[in-house]
């Protein structure tokens, strides 16, 4: 009995390791879009015009790529270029203690209107998780900083696999 108390917190206490306080999962209000907030009026009419922020599709088996869960993430702003345009996605599988970060995908930046990142998570064929990706977009538009975050989430548990 001693030996499996000693272990267990030997694992709680060291950095990085799994424990029922390390959810490493961000407070993310926006779930599968969020827009670019407005610096000021003016600047809000054409951030609305131009539909610009992030999306975060549904993670998802992989179609091409057998045993990975596969979510697209992307910045974009319709209509105008995003200056230093870069998006940010960060995967995350469900365990008993929260959320375990697994993998972090980043692209840009890129002076263009959209820029897409898949994160591409390998996982063991047959296993079944809820996966959530957040997805942190950034740039400039008209001179002005913008940034938002937005994520998505399997509120049931999918398989590994199930498409190969």
């Amino acid at each position: 009995m001693a030996a499996i108390f000693i272990s267990a917190l030997v694992l709680t206490s060291t950095p990085g390791t799994a424990s029922a306080a390390n959810d490493e999962a961000s407070e993310i209000a926006a779930r599968s879009q969020a827009d670019y907030p407005a610096a000021h009026e003016g600047f809000a009419q054409a951030l609305a015009a131009e539909d610009c922020g992030v999306r975060v599709d549904w993670p998802h088996p992989s179609r091409t790529t057998n045993n990975q869960i596969h979510t697209r993430v992307e910045s974009f702003c319709n209509g105008s270029v995003l200056v230093n345009n870069t998006i940010t996605g960060k995967s995350y599988r469900s365990r008993w203690y929260g959320w375990q970060h697994v993998k972090t995908e980043t692209t840009g930046p890129k002076n263009t209107w959209r820029v897409r990142v898949t994160v591409d998570v390998d996982c063991g064929y047959g296993t079944w998780h809820r996966w959530r990706t957040e997805g942190y977009g950034s740039g400039l538009l008209n001179g002005q900083p913008v940034s938002a975050s937005a994520y998505q989430q399997n509120d049931d548990e999918i398989m590994c696999g199930d498409n190969n």
